[in-house]
């Protein structure tokens, strides 16, 4: 992998959701064109996008659009069909 951009650590859980901090890293990289050599979504993206019922696109919206983990955090709930 690249020495630049590194999303955050897989275990990392915010709002009681795994894995979105790390994919929202990725996600915003990918929008700007900085993501390197990781993949949005990869397969593990997918899964997690599938459970919460939200598209690749959707999430990178939700994540350009958050300025903070709150913020994402929110924005997912809102848009997710298995989060409460």
């Amino acid at each position: 992998m690249s020495e630049g951009f590194q999303p955050r650590s897989r275990d990392l859980v915010i709002g009681g959701i795994p894995w979105i901090a790390r994919m929202s890293d990725k996600a915003r990289a990918k929008a700007d064109g900085t993501i390197d050599d990781y993949i949005y979504p990869c397969p593990i993206d997918k899964r997690v996008l599938g459970e919460l019922g939200i598209s690749a696109d959707e999430f990178m919206r939700i994540a350009t659009a958050s300025d903070t983990d709150a913020e994402l955090v929110d924005g997912v709930r809102e848009a997710s069909k298995a989060v409460s």
